[in-house]
């Protein structure tokens, strides 16, 4: 009697998808890969934006069968021009894609940087002035004074620095923050 036994292989599958279908400034990218199996291998991302622009590429481990991703940083617009992007995945023998926009919705962000000099004026790094001189030259429109040159000698009281750890634990917004910061300001709780 002889028997015969057939191999038969497969192929790996990998999908993309995103959270959402249209983010703005201040957005975090989030994107979920999906694959038939783990292989061991990295899957291999490239942002790719309308122009036909590519990253370089981007390995993402793969140890679970369904793998979210949550960008770290928000979208700025130093960084990412408005317009359509293309996620790009490859995964052992397999590609896909997805595509998101990006619009400008008006949203205020304040540049990444901003939360390490808060940081660094929470912990007593560097002084109030310089702190102020920073976020005016972040957003000149924003944090204007009456003399429209950049201060000498501010005075933030103390207990704003709870409402800067606020922001910086994202349990407030860049606006909120900002406002905040505005407003403060404007009644000369802040002496600029």
């Amino acid at each position: 009697m002889i028997s015969s036994i057939s191999v038969v292989s497969a192929t790996s599958t990998v999908s993309i998808f995103t959270e959402k279908e249209i983010y703005s400034y201040g957005d975090f990218l989030t994107f979920t890969i999906e694959v038939s199996e783990i292989t061991g291998e990295p899957a291999i991302l490239h942002i790719i934006d309308e122009s036909g622009k590519s990253s370089s590429d981007i390995p993402i481990p793969i140890t679970e069968l369904k793998t979210v991703i949550p960008s770290p940083f928000p979208f700025e617009s130093e960084v990412y021009p408005l317009g359509t992007y293309t996620l790009e995945i490859q995964y052992s023998d397999s590609t896909d894609t997805t595509e998101f926009e990006l619009i400008d919705s008006g949203k205020f962000l304040l540049p990444i940087g901003t939360k390490q000099v808060a940081v660094a004026w929470i912990q007593g790094d560097i002084s109030d002035t310089f702190f102020m001189k920073f976020l005016i030259r972040q957003n000149p429109t924003l944090f204007s004074t009456e003399q429209n040159s950049e201060p000498e000698n501010v005075k933030i009281p103390y207990w704003i620095k709870d409402t800067t750890g606020w922001w910086i634990d994202e349990k407030i917004s860049d606006i909120e923050f900002a406002t905040a910061l505005e407003y403060l300001i404007k009644k000369g709780i802040i002496l600029v």
